[in-house]
């Protein structure tokens, strides 16, 4: 029988040829090494649990930590992330996600579910965080013309406007291939952290971070459209709850291919976003 143990840094190597199994063509060798990396210094020694047999790893889950400051409070947090395991060893999956079950003081997230991810999370006490994300094309609207705010991409004063965990946001995602987004209105300030990506080949904005659903929702088409011509996206996606019950005129709903889910004793739904994980660190 295989053993589980805690994944490091140099384990990296002998875990790449799981992450092939993904068949994922944008994601280079370097790209996967990112998961073996404490981006946000969290200090817990270890990026997650391999399933080892006899030296060779056979089985890889990875873990994300990262601690924010939200509601006030300081809150913990793991993002579970590229559950893998060898074909001849799937019976031994669920060794690599027990250890994590005990982690009751850390905030628990999976936003990348497989369909059998997700039945096992469920089973193991996770809720679903999001199961539809919304749509709102890069295109002139007639909205944009009954709405007026300054909107500023990645520009370097950022870091002397923003404030508190807007801020820390900022900061920890500058080395990553993420757009940061300035929005000013009579309504308030809006900021938005997201990136390009691929769906079925085409690009998109995908969002992960918005600080003021309000904001957001009123300057939404503006936004699409000013982010989309910068970066070359066809549409911008966003989850459903980032809108907090606010309405996009001339935008669709589409469903999620397996719900995110999440596991947590201090936070709701609405304070979590797709920060400090691997959406952000791969691009996906």
């Amino acid at each position: 029988m295989a053993i589980v143990r805690k994944a490091v840094a140099i384990d990296f190597e002998k875990t790449y040829p799981l992450f092939v199994k993904f068949n994922n063509s944008r994601l280079s060798k370097d790209d996967w090494r990112q998961l073996f990396v404490d981006h946000w210094q969290s200090n817990e020694g270890y990026v997650g649990y391999v399933l080892e047999d006899r030296e060779r790893i056979v089985g890889f889950l990875g873990l994300m930590f990262s601690h924010r400051i939200l509601n006030g409070q300081q809150e913990k947090f793991c993002n579970l992330t590229s559950w893998v395991v060898d074909e001849g060893f799937r019976n031994q999956s669920l060794l690599l996600i027990l250890p994590v079950l005990k982690l009751t003081d850390y905030t628990l997230t999976i936003h990348t579910a497989s369909k059998e991810t997700y039945a096992v999370a469920r089973k193991l006490g996770f809720i679903d965080l999001e199961s539809h994300f919304r749509v709102i094309l890069s295109l002139p609207s007639i909205n944009i013309l009954f709405t007026s705010c300054q909107i500023e991409i990645n520009k370097k004063h950022l870091k002397e406007i923003l404030e508190g965990e807007s801020l820390q946001a900022y900061k920890a995602h500058l080395a990553f291939r993420c757009f940061h987004v300035y929005v000013r209105s009579s309504l308030g300030n809006c900021y938005l952290i997201g990136a390009r990506v691929f769906r079925k080949n085409l690009p998109f904005a995908q969002i992960y971070h918005v600080s003021d659903p309000k904001v957001f929702a009123k300057f939404a088409h503006r936004i699409a459209s000013v982010v989309g011509l910068r970066i070359k996206a066809f549409a911008m996606l966003v989850d459903e709850r980032f809108l907090e019950g606010n309405s996009i005129l001339q935008s669709f709903t589409c469903s999620l291919s397996n719900p995110r889910v999440y596991k947590s004793n201090s936070l709701a739904k609405r304070d979590l976003d797709l920060l400090y994980s691997e959406l952000p660190i791969l691009n996906v």
